[in-house]
């Protein structure tokens, strides 16, 4: 057989001979209630600390420490004086002489770990001492402890740890038949399993009625609650421990169930009176929801056991219950009928709890409270107004429908004519689609172009495509023609393009042939989509011709970031042509490093390039934007200045030689001192023929400034 046969026939054994157990003794309680005898043990004495061992046998339970002075009386062996933080303790009472079968002494619980002795004998034990007498939390279970036959007036001694708020034994302490202890579990169990069934069937029933509904958190809340209620019961309860013997999962189970009700109770409570509490039910569920996460994350990683959290519990939840309590009492003058009865329920709730912790805690003497039956009151009472609650909305429900089946019978003659519409539409759509569909297409075989000519071979050959089945005809301009947005060009529609130097200029041309047999709406949509599609269009020749332009005048020096020769080259021609065109004066700088080899073969060329990129940086700055520095050669740069005069030239060129001048080059953290540098200047003023030996006049000058002793400015003669 498996490991998983072996369990499923041991657990059915263990079910099988409980069942068993529950009818023989519902057959025969009464007879072992009249005939069993049972007695609570009495006269206890304690003694704080822990007992040294010899040979396996503690020492205090020998002869001689019997009438030791640190035994102390105490009336029941729990919440003993002086505990000053000690962990340790130990109890002894006699055991009295009465007539049993099988004799056995029943506990109902014991905070925290336990060994028990009759006499020297060790004869039970719950939980592991480890060598200093500790150890860890294993569950609150019952404890049923074997006897031999010659029990009588002999010393039971238990050993006790725990670093837990309490410290001993907890509810009922007897000697009895094992039998007689078995009933009474049953009989003290009987009430809860009832009531936990009774809390499942609540909760079956809520859960159903929730899935009926569209806003279901009323009855999602109320099957949680009973749910928690239930897992309370079923962990609490004594007969579970006969089924299945897990007392540190069944207390888990109690311990997450019994800190979940408080959650539940608070949405409940958040939903009955939204609008009274804001949001303060909704922070109070948040709160303990967040200790029952903190709880099981502690103590799943070891870090805190399970007990710690009971008293932290305890005191939070009589504050919530007393915020709870207070808002409600503070409010029903204001509540509905059904909200008054929620909270009468809860206040019946919260007044059970508060009894059931002041006996927990030892206030008062121990009984069995009913707890249960405060939870079952309060789920039966919400049970009933959230039913009431449902047939009000379903009724609700009804009168809505058979308004709605009116209005939907006015409205359906409205909406078949706007269906006729919106098929129109539709078609209009449709015909649109395409034409985005083809005109993505189209662009997306445009972009690739490298010039604007054959990108607009391209358009003429398949912009009709587009339009189909819509006729129309395409053309292109030889030559740009210069219209202003507001011209009419035959009443045709026309694709522009933005030019670097000419501004916006007609490109393509094209018009629809005929649209007689269109709707004036859907003629409308058309043209719209025509002016859509020449704005897409216009933005790739543009972008067309802007690549075409850059990848001709585009040139930078890798080393500077200024442009180069090339691009100096170019830029020279075209100045000229537009200040001979225009008139307008032209300035021309030739700039030289003064010993800059001498530099280089002092420092090494690394230094050499960073003082190129530092005087490049300097230039940049230091001209216009519309001037055009660049690197000529070597040591050697050249300034386009357009629209400047000689005197600007000369002011500008004298400035940067200060500028040059002051700046201290530093290299890898090293001063390397200053450069400076000589200029040639050569400048037309716009007046009479433009000397094409600009280039040539200004390196003339910068030679005079070299022979002249460089750090110098030189212009030109005219």
């Amino acid at each position: 057989m498996t490991d998983s046969t072996n369990n499923q026939c041991y657990l059915a054994g263990r079910l099988m001979r409980l069942l068993i157990l529950i009818m023989l003794l519902v057959s025969h309680g009464i007879l072992f209630a009249a005939t069993s005898e049972q007695k609570d043990l009495e006269n206890w004495q304690y003694r704080w600390g822990d007992s040294p061992f010899v040979d396996g046998k503690p020492v205090w339970t020998m002869p001689d420490q019997e009438s030791h002075a640190e035994w102390q009386s105490i009336p029941k062996p729990t919440y003993p004086p002086d505990r000053q933080g000690q962990e340790n303790i130990w109890y002894r009472t006699t055991l009295p002489d009465i007539n049993l079968v099988d004799p056995v002494v029943f506990i109902s619980s014991i905070d925290l770990i336990a060994e028990v002795y009759l006499d020297q004998q060790l004869i039970y034990r719950f939980g592991e001492f480890d060598a200093e007498g500790k150890g860890e939390y294993a569950g609150w279970p019952w404890h049923i402890i074997d006897l031999p036959d010659d029990f009588a007036g002999r010393t039971l001694y238990f050993r006790v740890y725990s670093d837990y708020t309490d410290i001993g034994l907890w509810g009922e302490k007897k000697l009895l038949e094992r039998s007689a202890a078995l009933l009474n579990i049953l009989n003290n169990s009987h009430s809860d399993l009832v009531i936990s069934a009774f809390f499942f069937f609540i909760a079956l029933i809520a859960f159903a009625f929730s899935a009926m509904r569209g806003d279901n958190r009323e009855f999602i809340y109320l099957g949680l609650f009973s749910l928690a209620s239930a897992g309370n019961l079923l962990g609490e309860s004594q007969a579970l421990q006969l089924l299945i013997y897990a007392p540190l999962a069944k207390t888990y189970l109690a311990a997450i169930s019994y800190f979940s009700i408080p959650i539940f109770i608070a949405l409940i409570l958040n939903y009955w009176l939204a609008v009274q509490s804001g949001k303060l039910m909704l922070r109070i569920a948040q709160m303990h929801m967040l200790y029952v996460v903190l709880c099981l994350v502690l103590t799943l990683f070891g870090a805190w056991h399970l007990a710690h959290f009971y008293p932290i519990f305890d005191m939070l939840f009589v504050i919530t219950l007393l915020i709870m309590l207070w808002f409600c009492i503070r409010h029903f003058t204001v509540m509905n009928t059904e909200q008054r009865l929620v909270m009468g329920a809860f206040g019946i709730y919260a007044i059970f709890f508060l009894i059931d912790m002041i006996i927990a805690h030892g206030f008062v003497s121990w009984v069995n409270f009913p707890l249960a039956f405060g939870g079952l009151i309060f789920a039966l009472i919400l049970v009933v107004v959230s039913l009431r609650h449902y047939r009000q909305i379903q009724l609700a429900l009804k009168e809505l429908n058979v308004l709605l089946e009116q209005r939907v019978s006015e409205r359906t003659a409205a909406l078949q004519n706007y269906v006729l519409l919106e098929q129109q539409r539709a078609n209009q759509l449709a015909l649109i689609n395409d034409f985005s569909l083809r005109l993505e297409t189209l662009i997306s075989r445009l972009q690739p172009s490298q010039s604007l000519q054959q990108a607009g071979n391209m358009i003429c050959q398949e912009l009709h495509k587009v339009f189909a089945p819509l006729q129309l005809r395409v053309s292109t301009f030889n030559e740009f023609a210069d219209l202003s947005p507001n011209s009419v060009l035959n009443d045709k529609y026309r694709i522009e393009i933005d030019d670097l130097r000419l501004g916006k200029q007609t490109f393509i041309t094209f018009e629809l042939l005929d649209l007689s047999t269109e709707t004036s709406e859907m003629r409308q949509v058309i043209e719209q989509f025509i002016f859509r599609a020449i704005d897409r269009l216009s933005v790739t020749l543009s972008g067309i011709k802007h690549r075409e332009d850059l990848h001709i005048m585009s040139f930078e020096d890798a080393l500077t970031g200024l442009k180069n020769r090339r691009y100096f080259d170019d830029a020279l021609q075209r100045e000229l042509q537009l200040a001979e065109r225009y008139q307008q004066s032209l300035s021309l700088l030739i700039c030289d490093i003064d010993n800059f080899k001498q530099f280089n073969d002092r420092f090494g060329h690394d230094a050499g390039d960073m003082a190129l990129r530092i005087v490049a940086s300097l230039m940049l700055d230091h001209f216009r934007e519309t001037d055009i520095p660049c690197r000529y050669g070597g040591e050697e740069f050249v300034v386009l200045m357009p629209a400047a005069h000689l005197q600007d030239a000369l002011d500008r060129a004298n400035t940067l030689l200060e500028k040059i001048a002051a700046k201290k080059i530093v290299y890898q953290d090293k001063e390397l001192g200053t450069l400076t540098i000589s200029v040639g200047i050569s400048s037309w003023d716009g007046r009479g023929d433009i000397p094409h030996q600009l280039l040539q006049n200004a390196d003339k000058a910068l030679y005079r400034a070299k022979q002249s002793g460089r750090n110098r400015v030189e212009v030109a003669s005219p």
